[in-house]
């Protein structure tokens, strides 16, 4: 973590937890949100966070800016509410107009950290989802530090969904699922049990160590083979006494025959 804000984060538990047992409205929590940015995240409220910032004629709560570039959204709601999708939809909606990847989604006890692809679409990923009031502050405070100024001015948030990315399940069976993985995988059950694997049998004892509601999340992952270039065919120099006599065994034309390119295979 690159800051600790964990004894900062501390002196606002109490605060949003009385606004959470008196159901404060929106507005009200809106005034401790903007606040907590600024006390715990480092943001100065006049140049960096902006109120009731207009995106295509709709306002979203708050727009975190550094240097006037915006970085992420942040859309509040009341006090002790349960955030739902509807609540994502709309701020996704303001990010996508914007071209922004990231909203944060805050009732005060309750916090979520969303990241946005417009590819096909908006689809919008859940990256992490705490609650400040029940949830050990160990690790509440490493989430949200992640959000402090700090922290994004360098890069430290799309540095973070890298590393998530990279970590994901698909990712790792998908190193898994690479030829030379594979390889070294099958060398080291012969060294250990003297037994050859073929590589389909082992990517089927590899499936069968994963549950099929985890491998239906997961999707499709193929075996990444490399490309095998086919090597061009050489005339062997045959010496005036093989021309004239021929020998009982064939002469092969090629120094090397071509291997076929070999593609993807699919695993589901």
């Amino acid at each position: 973590m690159a800051v600790d804000i964990t004894k900062v984060l501390k002196k606002y538990i109490p605060i949003l937890r009385k606004a959470r047992e008196e159901r404060i409205n929106e507005a009200e929590t809106s005034l401790r949100i903007s606040k907590l940015f600024e006390d715990v995240l480092g943001y100065d409220i006049f140049n960096d966070i902006s109120k009731e910032h207009v995106i295509k004629d709709r306002c979203v709560d708050y727009a975190i800016k550094i240097n006037g570039s915006v970085q992420f959204l942040v859309e509040v709601k009341q006090a002790g509410m349960n955030l739902r999708a509807k609540h994502v939809e709309q701020a996704s909606n303001y990010a996508a107009n914007s071209g922004i990847s990231w909203v944060v989604l805050t009732s005060g006890g309750f916090w979520q950290l969303y990241h946005l692809t417009f590819d096909e679409g908006i689809q919008s990923d859940l990256v992490w989802s705490v609650d400040l009031l029940e949830d050990n502050i160990k690790d509440v405070a490493p989430k949200i530090a992640i959000l402090h100024k700090k922290n994004v001015i360098k890069g430290g948030l799309e540095k973070f969904y890298a590393k998530i990315m990279t970590l994901a399940p698909q990712s790792i069976l998908q190193a898994i699922f690479n030829e030379d993985t594979l390889k070294i995988i099958g060398k080291h059950l012969k060294k250990m049990t003297g037994i050859r694997v073929d590589e389909q049998d082992l990517v089927e004892g590899i499936k069968d160590m994963i549950s099929k509601e985890t491998w239906e999340d997961i999707g499709e992952v193929k075996i990444k083979r490399k490309r095998r270039v086919s090597k061009p065919k050489q005339k062997e120099i045959m010496t005036p006494t093989e021309i004239s006599e021929p020998s009982s065994t064939e002469v092969s034309l090629s120094m090397t025959e071509p291997q076929e390119d070999q593609n993807d295979i699919e695993y589901k």
